[in-house]
């Protein structure tokens, strides 16, 4: 700190308005005899920095409990009513502000005001997040809700049975090779005509100077220091990779065989015929195998409607039957987990 140059906080009086009062010379305004007022203390504009050379700097500030006069730490007697300082509190210091005169990002406490001020902070910090957050809560809440209604909004409607339908599927692989590409370390071990180049995988932050600013910083006995605040810059650096291309051998979806019907034909798995078996370049294999039982309906105001149920229930609502069941709005969803006969 002793480096660092040491200039005059200023304050105006409130009594008579003399403007730009020196803090640590004008303790008292010398045009009406007022205590300064520590609280209304600023930093002056560039133009107006009045130095202070070989200032003691004891420590900050003790407000008189009984006239709330600003008096050095090193003192035992308040300067204006002689009242004794003991457990004095300690003057509120004014947040950093930076050469422009904007609001410094936040400077570490000095350490005899650090735990009030981290405790108050806290609790004010803490409310106020806890309100922003509920109001941001709130808003999105309302938002989503009016939205989630309206694509969600059903109405009960009446419904006829139209129609059945059902179609079982069955999907077949085949043993071929096949062209792909992926990252040198996840080439398959069975991979051949293997080529790879270099390409831009990913980037990574790489420390690129730094942004310096002047920032004023309350000493809290009226004066202030100026220090260099300081932020690391990033660039963004590509890292590099191999990419490969290759030629593998591997089960891959060829074809699928399908089969359809109605009320009328017993639901059936196709007729699969597969070329030849085993791993062999070529052959085939059944794969995945999937059925849907889609129900028809018209509904009330003449609309056509239709939904998959599970193959039991499916064939238990005779075509011409009436039932009731809750319809989006929007979508045309019929719930038929929710069907009701009428």
């Amino acid at each position: 700190m002793a480096n660092e140059p040491v200039y005059e906080m200023m304050w105006d009086c409130p009594r008579c308005d003399t403007k730009h009062l020196l803090g640590v010379t004008h303790r008292y305004c010398p045009a009406c005899g007022a205590p300064q007022d520590p609280t209304k203390r600023y930093f002056p504009k560039d133009e107006d920095k009045v130095a202070l050379v070989d200032h003691p700097y004891w420590g900050i500030d003790k407000k008189c409990a009984n006239c709330e006069t600003p008096n050095s730490v090193a003192a035992h007697f308040c300067v204006s009513c002689s009242s004794p300082l003991d457990g004095a509190a300690s003057v509120a210091l004014k947040d950093a502000e930076l050469a422009d005169g904007s609001k410094a990002p936040p400077l570490a406490p000095a350490p005899d005001a650090a735990k009030k001020s981290s405790k108050k902070a806290a609790k004010k910090g803490g409310m106020t997040g806890i309100l922003v957050g509920a109001m941001v809560l709130l808003v999105g809440l309302v938002v989503c809700g009016g939205v989630g209604a309206m694509l969600f909004w059903k109405r009960e409607a009446g419904l006829t049975v139209a129609g059945h339908a059902w179609t079982r599927e069955v999907t077949i692989e085949q043993y071929a090779t096949v062209k792909d590409d992926a990252w040198k370390a996840d080439v398959p071990a069975n991979a051949r005509s293997v080529s790879c180049v270099q390409k831009e995988r990913s980037t990574t932050k790489v420390a690129d100077g730094e942004d310096c600013q002047t920032v004023k910083v309350d000493q809290g006995d009226g004066s202030f220091t100026e220090k260099q605040k300081c932020t690391t810059k990033y660039r963004e650096e590509p890292v590099y990779d191999d990419r490969c291309s290759y030629l593998v051998d591997r089960w891959t979806k060829g074809r699928s065989a399908r089969a359809a019907g109605g009320l009328a034909e017993a639901p059936a798995w196709p007729v699969v015929t597969l070329t030849c078996a085993g791993s062999v370049l070529g052959c085939e294999r059944e794969s995945d195998r999937s059925e849907t039982y889609t129900l028809s309906f018209t509904g009330d105001d003449g609309a056509a409607l239709s939904c998959d149920v599970a193959q039991a229930k499916w064939s238990t609502l005779p075509v011409g039957s009436k039932w009731k069941a809750p319809v989006g709005v929007l979508s045309g969803a019929v719930d038929c987990d929710a069907l009701t006969p009428l």
